[in-house]
């Protein structure tokens, strides 16, 4: 017997045009839930809808916006603005008739949701990054903020169901004494056809001003602290020091023009290309995100580095492991989930430069050891299908809603 179709009402407290994996990660959730004949419902902050106006038809779901100022308002006051959110989702949920809600941010979108549903409406949380984890040393986590931390620890424990992307975020869900049974595993997902695609790696190459001889290696993301962009550099001036051979570093994301002065510092302008942010949506009537440039960027590499000193998925190597690149990344927590210890891909400690450029010699002078990682890469991206993660996130929304029977 065919299951009916659900109204899945999925809040946020950030959403496109920004181009985090939070944000692709649900867009393509939402998708194909669309695709199967489900209704999803995006809410999302009013800035966000507003500046999607020009794209909402290319959207296949719902868009919702907050009141105005939402977010303005929970900065100021976490607790006051978490029991508007509470408030204004329960009149949403009377006038659409939600079946299941799934929040995406544990805060403050997720305590939010929370408030409102305990007890009575079927729910489930998944926590996307700062929200859950924390990393004093580099300033890393809302919850350094001790009203926030307060409002995490009183309210994530109450959901029917929290979602872990990874091991290492199941593992703060347990710290905060929230019972096994609880916690679901469900990683984030990548378009496994997309990512496979030929590219004219040649062309690429020239449009990025980047040699076609050279080994190039990829690194994607936006430019923090946590990213360990600064070790990957000193880095390649240690490998630059020992290799002779001709070799290339592209980092790809958000604010890496801020790496420039860096780069002259370390002497080592010439082999490091800051393509700043990639990924905008393909415009071709149908919404795909990441886009083209990125994809065909990582089709583009020899090698994939990833040095983050804390992630709570990293989608990145995923992405990387779906276009077939070898991975090197470090231990740190989510990196460390994603290549099981080593299993998938080079692992080095986080921090050391010497050993990560060792990684990443070793990658260019091994060629046999680098087939064999291409082909571990290419086998581990299968457990990220998008089409297996939604089966997942359909099985506990209906899930949720018997346990609210």
């Amino acid at each position: 017997m065919t299951e009916a179709p659900l109204t899945i009402g999925m809040p946020t407290s950030t959403f496109l045009p920004a181009l985090g994996g939070v944000e692709i990660g649900l867009h393509n959730i939402a998708s194909r839930l669309s695709a199967r004949g489900h209704a999803p419902i995006i809410l999302a902050p009013a800035r966000n809808v507003l500046a999607l106006r020009e794209q909402r038809d290319q959207l296949p779901y719902k868009l919702a916006a907050f009141p105005p100022k939402m977010m303005t308002l929970i900065h100021h006051w976490p607790d006051l603005g978490t029991r508007f959110i509470s408030a204004w989702l329960a009149w949403f949920d009377r006038r659409h008739a939600i079946d299941a809600w799934h929040g995406t941010v544990g805060f403050p979108t997720g305590v939010g949701l929370i408030r409102h549903a305990t007890g009575k409406r079927p729910h489930l949380v998944r926590c996307a990054g700062d929200d859950i984890q924390v990393a004093p040393e580099i300033g890393y986590g809302m919850r350094l903020d001790p009203r926030v931390d307060r409002l995490v620890r009183q309210w994530l424990p109450r959901a029917d169901i929290l979602v872990a992307i990874t091991e290492s975020v199941a593992q703060e869900y347990a710290k905060l004494g929230v019972p096994p049974e609880r916690i679901r595993r469900i990683p984030n997902g990548v378009d496994l056809d997309r990512f496979g695609m030929s590219a004219d790696r040649a062309d690429i190459r020239r449009r990025h001003g980047i040699p076609e001889d050279a080994f190039l290696f990829l690194a994607v993301g936006r430019n923090h602290p946590k990213k360990g962009y600064t070790d990957l550099l000193r880095a390649t001036r240690i490998l630059g020091e020992r290799s002779a051979a001709g070799f290339a570093v592209a980092i790809a994301g958000a604010a890496t023009n801020e790496l420039v002065s860096d780069a002259q510092n370390l002497g080592i302008s010439e082999q490091v290309h800051l393509l700043g942010a990639l990924g905008q949506a393909s415009a071709d009537g149908d919404l795909k995100l990441p886009g083209d440039d990125l994809v065909s960027l990582y089709r583009a590499a020899d090698a994939f580095v990833f040095p983050s000193h804390i992630e709570t998925f990293g989608i990145a190597l995923v992405e990387a492991m779906a276009a077939g690149l070898p991975i090197i990344t470090t231990d740190g927590p989510g990196c460390r989930d994603i290549i099981e210890n080593g299993t998938w891909g080079e692992m080095v400690p986080v921090g050391d430069t010497s050993a990560l450029a060792s990684a990443m010699h070793q990658m260019m002078d091994e060629p046999d050891r680098r087939r064999t990682r291409i082909e571990q890469s290419r086998e581990r991206a299968g457990a990220f299908s998008w089409d297996r993660i939604v089966d997942q996130y359909v099985e506990v929304y209906r899930d949720t809603m018997a346990m609210n029977r």
